[in-house]
C-alpha cells in the first residue's frame, strides 16, 4: 500500500476512499538523508485502514474525534482528541479506525525518514 504524502491520496493508495494527507511541514535533518515530515491526515466517519506496517516509528496527534489502533496481538485502544499514540515500527498494524460513524477523524503524524520512501506500507 505506497501512499503519497503530498496531498489527497486515491482510494486505491490510501487503502479505501475519502482519505486525505496535507503535508504541513517537510525539515531535512542535519547529517544524513532524513527529513522531519509532518502530516496532516483525515479519515472519512468510519474509515478503517487496511492492514499495513510502518518502516520507522512515529508520533501520533489526534487533532479531532477517536480512534482505535492496535498493533500485532495487543488489545486495541481508543485515542480521543488531544491524545497520542505511538506508530511502531516493522510491527503489523492490524487495526486504525475513525470510532465516529458520522464525522471524520483527523491526526496529525510526525516522523523522520528518508526523502521519497513511504511511510505506510503492505504488511
Amino acid at each position: 500500500m505506497g501512499e503519497r504524502i503530498d496531498g489527497p491520496v486515491s482510494a486505491q493508495q490510501a487503502g479505501f476512499a475519502g482519505v486525505t494527507r496535507k503535508v504541513l511541514e517537510r525539515l531535512p535533518l542535519p547529517g544524513g538523508n532524513r527529513e522531519l515530515v509532518v502530516v496532516e491526515v483525515t479519515y472519512p466517519p468510519g474509515g478503517v485502514a487496511p492492514l499495513h506496517r510502518h518502516p520507522v516509528g512515529g508520533a501520533v496527534y489526534i487533532v479531532e474525534g477517536v480512534a482505535e489502533s492496535a498493533y500485532g496481538c495487543d488489545d486495541p485502544r481508543q485515542y480521543r482528541a488531544g491524545e497520542t499514540l505511538q506508530d511502531r515500527a516493522d510491527i503489523p498494524h492490524t487495526l486504525f479506525r475513525n470510532c465516529d460513524s458520522e464525522r471524520p477523524l483527523r491526526f496529525l503524524t510526525i516522523y523522520v525518514l528518508e526523502p521519497g520512501r513511504s511511510y505506510t506500507m503492505e504488511p
